[in-house]
């Protein structure tokens, strides 16, 4: 699926919110769609590493929610213990990525399987810590990261233009991006060229994590208190991202620009729907229905991608 999908996309949200509710293109509602296009767009571009790999994580709303809870105990709403929170939720995110990638690669254990054991397991631990109801203060020195901005845009929105140049030069320019395809678009060929696919894996599945950390982060620090409820479709969203804008799921194929334009249009699709009235529900309905769709314009190269790695072809002069 090239470019053209997602960029009609976006002009088609774009023209209807013109027609049906002139208020989208008010300052306030754009900040807001930037604010969106930022916490998606990071978390995006983690599941966007895993799924090259032919992976998936839905365990990244569970990182979020956790980031939230451990930075707002540990540090108590104090901006003096502020560094180290964020740090301990940095280590968290690192051991979630671990897990993942350990159950993956060791134990053979299916990727959705994986992180979604994962997923349950942090949210168990989210209630027999904080006794089913999470609370507490995010440190005010943090506002900057959710509520802060640069020249009139969000924060949120401009660390995911860095994140999203820096993943596009790695993926396109680097060993480490040519190995990550290669391990995505057939594993056992490119354990037979010589690329460590476990440490390849292991390390799509940490930076994933690690980008549900920032993306907890901006969030506590945007509301400025705990509540869990408002991130458990941002595993939805950022699979809805990354898939609409042209990643395959089998793996090996896409590009961080596609994540970016499937981003932006889930993003000003989500905040169209909230000018509409549209409640939570409804928001689900329109990213689930969004993936179907972008799951049935991928079928034929979900099926090629299977042969391939069902059926690897011989290093050139083998036989």
């Amino acid at each position: 699926m090239s470019a053209l999908a997602p960029l009609t996309g976006i002009v088609l949200v774009l023209v209807l919110a013109a027609l049906t509710t002139p208020s989208f293109f008010s300052t306030s509602v754009l900040r807001l769609v930037l604010f969106q296009i930022g916490v998606i767009g990071i978390m995006a571009i983690g599941q966007t590493m895993v799924l090259l790999l032919g992976g998936i994580d839905l365990s990244l709303s569970a990182v979020v929610s956790m980031t939230s809870v451990v930075l707002a105990i540990y540090t108590g709403g104090s901006d003096e213990r502020l560094m180290v929170g964020v740090l301990l939720c940095a280590v968290v995110g690192l051991a979630v990525g671990l897990l993942n990638a350990g159950l993956v690669v060791v134990r053979s254990v299916p990727p959705f399987v994986a992180t979604f054991a994962t997923f349950v397991l942090l949210q168990g631990v989210i209630i027999a810590w904080t006794r089913g109801a999470p609370s507490g203060r995010i440190p005010p020195g943090l506002g900057w990261l959710g509520s802060g901005r640069v020249l009139g845009i969000p924060v949120p929105a401009l660390l995911f233009i860095a994140i999203a140049v820096v993943a596009g030069f790695i993926l396109g320019r680097t060993t480490g991006g040519r190995r990550l395809y290669a391990t995505g678009l057939n594993p056992d060929a490119a354990r037979m060229s010589g690329i460590r696919v476990g440490l390849v894996t292991c390390v799509g599945y940490v930076v994933a994590s690690l980008t549900g950390v920032l993306a907890g982060l901006i969030n506590a620090s945007f509301i400025g208190f705990v509540d869990s409820a408002l991130v458990g479709s941002l595993d939805l969203n950022s699979i809805a991202a990354a898939v609409i804008g042209g990643i395959a799921l089998a793996g090996g194929k896409g590009r961080i620009h596609q994540t970016v334009l499937g981003t932006i249009l889930l993003a000003a699709l989500l905040t169209w729907l909230i000018q509409l009235g549209a409640g939570g529900g409804a928001q689900l309905v329109v990213s689930g229905s969004v993936i179907l769709l972008a799951v049935w314009l991928q079928k034929p190269t979900l099926n090629l991608r299977r042969h391939r790695r069902h059926n690897p072809q011989p290093a050139p002069g083998h036989t």
